[in-house]
């Protein structure tokens, strides 16, 4: 029998993802907005359909990978969503970072039309993806974790967090506390590096070979420094800085660190510099710049 997938949202893992798994035999359904994206999936073989809903006709498993809460509900249920279209039975695996209620009202909507929902967010850059290394953090029964896991291990390792949708989310938010902070404390240790007449690259490397160092403050390092793309967008990291400042605000937690990384964040937000690279926050610190 044929293997078929769907994935919505063609980005800087969509692309990599369903790479992947056309390498792996299967016909892959897609969807995206930029006409640059659909040409380079069609490129590698994607079977490219107008809308989300016409991409679940056609496979028993979609993937959600779309950068934020309006996203993901317009995609899963709006007038052209992939519930207009999916088969009962059929799956949905959202892997989209968002608010943990937003995620777990979409996840009621599938349980309504007899839809498999698997809360899966991920953490590891594009760079995983060929690798299958991606870390992938997921909440849904047993049985259904049981069923996608092949399918997932194509792109990274499963990690069964808890059997209801929006635990996953919960998880990652607390990953992307650590991110989020990591991100800002990079930029400071070069900005400081350049202010103290050291070589950044050296600060870096010393600082990343000892137990200050992390796989995300090395490649983040690199990007500014080598002027290399960056392990995600400035975009992708304010809403994600900002879904941690309202899950802490949520549980009454000071998180004092936490919300001294999102200034940052929200200044490069005011400033309009949402579609650039992740290491460009580097703009924000070097040049002190304040909040509008």
């Amino acid at each position: 029998m044929a293997k078929t997938i769907g994935i919505i949202g063609l980005g800087r893992v969509g692309i990599p993802a369903a790479k992947e798994y056309i390498k792996n035999g299967y016909s892959v359904y897609g969807y995206a907005r930029r006409p640059e994206v659909i040409k380079v999936f069609q490129a590698m073989g994607g079977i490219h359909q107008c809308n989300p809903a016409e991409v679940a006709r056609h496979c028993n498993t979609v993937i959600v990978m779309v950068l934020n809460d309006q996203q993901v509900i317009e995609v899963i249920s709006g007038d052209t969503g992939i519930l207009k279209g999916i088969k009962s039975g059929s799956t949905i695996i959202c892997m989209s970072t968002i608010n943990r209620f937003n995620l777990e009202l979409v996840a009621s909507e599938c349980a309504n039309q007899n839809i498999g929902f698997v809360d899966c967010p991920f953490t590891g850059g594009p760079a995983r993806v060929p690798k299958g290394s991606l870390t992938l953090i997921a909440a849904a029964p047993p049985e259904l974790i049981q069923t996608v896991t092949p399918i997932l291990d194509v792109i990274g390792n499963v990690v069964h967090v808890g059997n209801v949708p929006g635990l996953g989310q919960a998880l990652k938010h607390c990953n992307q506390l650590l991110v989020g902070s990591t991100h800002a404390a990079t930029m400071e240790v070069i900005t400081l590096a350049r202010k103290l007449n050291l070589d950044p690259s050296l600060v870096c490397k010393v600082v990343g070979s000892g137990i200050a160092g992390s796989d995300y403050f090395s490649l983040l390092s690199e990007s500014v420094l080598n002027k290399k793309p960056s392990p995600g967008g400035l975009g992708q990291m304010c809403k994600d800085v900002s879904i941690v400042s309202n899950t802490v605000d949520e549980v009454n937690m000071p998180a004092y660190i936490a919300k001294a990384a999102a200034k940052y964040f929200k200044i490069a937000e005011e400033r309009g510099m949402q579609n650039r690279e992740g290491a460009d926050l580097i703009e924000v610190v070097e040049n002190n710049f304040l909040p509008k």
